[in-house]
Order: C-alpha cells, then sequence, then structure tokens
C-alpha cells in the first residue's frame, strides 16, 4: 500500500515503511521466489527445512542473476533487506508437494540416499532411461511374469541414488532370493551400470555408474578421504555420499548434517576447501554459504558420450 512516495509492508499482521526506490528491489526479489519455487519439484517435508531450503536457493538465485551486474553496494543493500523480503513473500507461497523421491524410500526397502539440505535428485535419469531400455533389455528376463522390469529397476535405482546398497536391498525389493538377486547385480556390474566396492561376502555394496550421476563421486570420494585423513572412513564416506547428493546445489554452513562431525564442522569445512571440494559462495556473518566446486560435476556431454 503507498502513502505519498512511501510504501508500506506487510508481514505477519505488521506493516513498516518502505522507501518507494525499493518497491523494484522488493518485486525482483519476490520474482525470483517465485521462480525458485517453480523451479523447485521436490523439497524436505519437515517446515523449517522446508523453508531453510527455499532461502538458500534465492540467495543463490540472487548471486547468479547480479553478479557482475550491479554495484557493489547495491549488492550489499540487497543481501542487507534480503530476509526481510523473504519474510514478507514466503508466507504467500502454496504448500510444496512432498518430494517424490522420500515417498518412493517409504515404499521400497532400499536404503534412500544421505540426507541432505537441500535434498537433489543426483540421476541422469534420461541416460538411465535409455540404458534400461536398450543395453539392460537384453539382461532383463522377457517373460511376462518377470519380477525385475525396466520401470521398477529404475524406480529402485533413483531412490539409491548415488548411495551404496545391498544384496540383500534387491532380493528384498523384487522378492526374488539373494543368489538370484547377486548374479542379476554381476550381469548389471559387468555391462557397466553398476559398481562395486570391492568388499568381500556381506561387505559387498553396488551403486550406480557415475556416468548416470550428476557427480563425479568417485574422484569425488578418493578427494574427501585424502582431505578428510583424520577422520573414521565410514565417516568419511557418509561425507562424500552427502556431497554427492546436493548435486552442485548450494547449502548454508549450519546445514552440515551433526552426524558428520558438526563438533568439527568449521575444520572439516575448511579442510574440504583447501582440498578444493568446496567453494564459498557467500559469507553472511558466522555462516557460510558453499557448493562441490565445478569440477566434481559431470558435464552432460560427456555422460551422453559414454
Amino acid at each position: 500500500m503507498e502513502a505519498g512516495n512511501q510504501t508500506w509492508g506487510w508481514s505477519g499482521g505488521h506493516r513498516w515503511p518502505v522507501a518507494a526506490d525499493e518497491k523494484l528491489e522488493r518485486a525482483m526479489v519476490g520474482g525470483l521466489l517465485l521462480e525458485v519455487f517453480l523451479e523447485t519439484p521436490a523439497a524436505p517435508i519437515d517446515p523449517q527445512l522446508r523453508r531453510r531450503h527455499l532461502r538458500s536457493r534465492l540467495t543463490y538465485s540472487l548471486i547468479t542473476h547480479l553478479s557482475g551486474r550491479v554495484t557493489l553496494d547495491r549488492f550489499r543493500h540487497l543481501m542487507h533487506h534480503l530476509e526481510q523480503w523473504f519474510q514478507f513473500y514466503y508466507p504467500l507461497m502454496p504448500p510444496l508437494p512432498a518430494p517424490e523421491l522420500q515417498q518412493s524410500c517409504q515404499r521400497g526397502s532400499a536404503r534412500p540416499a544421505a540426507a541432505v539440505s537441500p535434498p537433489q535428485d543426483v540421476v541422469r535419469r534420461d541416460l538411465l532411461h535409455e540404458w534400461l531400455a536398450n543395453p539392460g533389455g537384453e539382461i532383463l528376463p522377457r517373460r511376462p511374469q518377470r519380477k525385475i522390469q525396466p520401470d521398477r529397476l529404475e524406480e529402485f535405482l533413483c531412490r539409491t541414488q548415488s548411495s551404496w546398497f545391498r544384496v540383500k536391498d534387491l532380493a528384498q525389493t523384487f522378492d526374488i532370493d539373494r543368489k538370484t538377486a547377486w548374479e542379476y547385480l554381476q550381469k548389471f556390474h559387468d555391462a557397466g551400470l553398476l559398481v562395486h566396492n570391492r568388499g568381500r561376502s556381506a561387505a559387498v555394496r553396488y551403486r550406480l555408474a557415475d556416468r548416470f550421476l550428476k557427480v563425479q563421486v568417485a574422484a569425488l570420494q578418493r578427494q574427501v578421504a585424502q582431505a578428510l585423513a583424520g577422520l573414521p572412513r565410514p565417516q568419511a564416506e557418509q561425507a562424500t555420499e552427502w556431497l554427492a547428493a546436493t548435486a552442485g546445489e548450494p547449502f548454508w554452513e549450519d546445514g552440515w548434517p551433526p552426524r558428520l562431525g558438526a563438533g568439527h564442522r568449521s575444520e572439516i569445512l575448511g579442510s574440504l576447501k583447501a582440498a578444493g571440494v568446496l567453494e564459498t559462495l557467500l559469507q553472511s556473518g558466522q555462516n557460510q554459504l558453499l557448493r562441490l566446486q565445478r569440477r566434481w560435476l559431470r558435464p552432460p556431454e560427456e555422460s551422453t558420450q559414454e
């Protein structure tokens, strides 16, 4: 609402004066938030995590669109008022649907991908679908009543994302015995669909090969293991899974999972930045907006050539 040259902003039943020359900037932030909302097909179910997820995406969008296009003083002014404008527009957004991936995990027995904020789809679904329709079609049985069908297998693999899964997971999901499940996994491994962790017996794990993922997980795992050599190996592997699950999207430093050494968070993230795993996009007080460096992402053209 306007009165003379002054605009009034409303949020939570309160209103505050907004200078007329800030109307355009606030409208721009509102437009970016709407764009982020429409481009976010999945978000955390928890309201607080969902709010943080959209807030992070909005900040990243603002950096991407305005970098090099406005003066540094104006950019700082926008960032200073971003939280106020976000509080104004966020309650006006309709609720997002529950993430498809999280719903699928509740239906199946395979372990879900590592928890992440923001959660992302790391799988190149078009490549996976194409592979299952062609090379994969020669491996799967052709019987009408077959238990492992391409669409169900695709759903299973998309649910695991870049995480390791067991022979038992495949057997339980498709209601087949472990020997049959192991035979299928060996065929998928030999055909290049899966990789395994070189474990023995019950320690064997499989996951999608890197060519079907948006992140170079194998190379990332080696770099993270070297950077976090002081952590137990399982914890370093979980850190790799968590980072891969971001698919290169930004996350706030305080969103680092407690189970991955929250007590030493600054030291861990500092080591990952020094090792070239992470880069800082924005410093906001004591908090940082971080993301995987671009070299850990697989270019789309690289995947289609394999």
